[in-house]
């Protein structure tokens, strides 16, 4: 071999160790011999009353595969809004792995939170046009269903709270006079724990509101965390003139649970110890009419228990009622003379005595006898003898005297 031909071979030696030293010093300056992935996470929150959330997103590597530089991401998820995150890390040398990714479901129990579960599918490979690594190929599907590819996870919130709307309605009764069209009423709805949740526009726990008759609004109630509430609803006092105010306290009580992901509220009603549908403020206007009863009529008291009756009734009463012997005797003998010729004159004569103070002696004899008091019975037929000796000697006096002047 001629020096010439060896200078040769040294040269190209040469030309191509330089050559790779370059290549070499490209590669470290420029870092091509690797290859950065990111897979995204969009999350939006919806609902017409939703605000903000905090989410938490978590990756899970699967198949040994190394973990990603996050293995969560902290998104703050806002109303009409879709917030972006991503996970990140850089690989330095080829690679084909899977990973999982879902959502934490937050603490706020009137959202409803997406319980999707998606899988990315990382590939590095060799580039040959920069010597280097690309990631060819990032895919994402959910559910294990790998036709369903899009670019990124998404997870989508819904804020749905439980609500109560409890029914209140008021009514007037006119009770005499007619109430005026421009009464106004006002109503107080109370929670029983101040944090409970409350109608908007409420102030510690309370809301007053003002109405005439019919429909009462204080607005509905919405619940973001489960649990039991409860709230009194009263009609305040004002004093309206001529008006009677309903002094009734209701108590409704909302019991509100998270049932398949769903939160739902479930309103009952109380007046007292009575279960209601609905709640009714029933004032009074004018004085009300006290219904009277009819009065009794008393017994005129003429000196007989039994002066109010019919003369032929007190004749069958006291046949009835004298049971005692003396009663008797004295019965057969007024039967005698009532069914004989002298019996109209002598109910005539008798008809007289009665109504003079005679009569009204013989009565109190008469409802002594009719008590039953025995220690009296001797003196009241001597005294009804007496009387009735009396009596014959005035009717015969009449009878001779009428026919001695015919």
């Amino acid at each position: 071999m001629s020096r010439n031909s060896g200078n040769k071979y040294i040269g190209a030696f040469l030309v191509m160790l330089f050559a790779l030293l370059l290549n070499i010093s490209v590669f470290a300056a420029t870092g091509k011999y690797e290859a950065a992935v990111k897979i995204p996470v969009r999350v939006t929150l919806e609902g017409e009353k939703a605000s903000s959330e905090e989410v938490t997103i978590v990756m899970t590597p699967l198949d040994d595969a190394p973990a990603f530089d996050q293995t969560s991401l902290k998104v703050q998820a806002k109303k009409g809004e879709t917030v972006e995150a991503e996970f990140t890390r850089t690989f330095t040398e080829p690679v084909d792995f899977r990973y999982e990714i879902r959502e934490t479901a937050g603490t706020t129990d009137a959202y409803t939170y997406d319980d999707t579960v998606y899988t990315a599918i990382v590939f590095v490979e060799n580039d040959p046009e920069t010597m280097g690594l690309k990631a060819s190929v990032v895919k994402v599907y959910k559910d294990d269903d790998p036709g369903t590819k899009q670019d990124a996870a998404i997870f989508i919130n819904r804020y749905c709270p439980a609500e109560i709307d409890p029914p209140v309605n008021k009514v007037v009764t006119n009770d005499s006079g007619t109430a005026p069209d421009t009464a106004k009423f006002h109503f107080t709805m109370k929670a029983e724990d101040k944090t409970f949740p409350m109608p908007a526009g409420s102030v510690d726990g309370a809301k007053t509101v003002e109405a005439r008759t019919g429909a009462v609004e204080f607005g509905k109630i919405e619940y973001e965390k489960a649990g039991t509430y409860t709230y009194k609803i009263y009609e305040e006092k004002e004093g309206l003139s001529n008006f009677t105010y309903d002094t009734a306290e209701y108590t409704v009580k909302a019991v509100v649970e998270k049932k398949a992901g769903v939160l739902t509220a479930t309103m009952t009603i109380t007046k007292g110890t009575e279960a209601v549908d609905s709640i009714e403020f029933n004032n009074h206007y004018g004085e009300k009419k006290e219904e009277t009863a009819p009065a009794e009529t008393q017994p005129a008291n003429n000196g007989s228990s039994s002066g109010s009756e019919p003369k032929d009734n007190r004749k069958k009463h006291e046949r009835e009622e004298t049971t005692d012997p003396g009663g008797s005797v004295l019965g057969a003998v007024r039967d005698a003379i009532e069914n004989g010729p002298v019996g109209q004159v002598l109910g005539a004569a008798r008809d007289k005595i009665e109504e003079s103070p005679i009569g009204q002696v013989l009565g109190a004899v008469r409802g002594a006898t009719r008590t039953g008091d025995n220690s009296f019975m001797m003196i009241s037929a001597i005294c009804f003898l007496t009387a009735l000796a009396v009596m014959i000697g005035w009717v015969m006096a009449f009878m001779k005297k009428r026919m001695n002047g015919m």
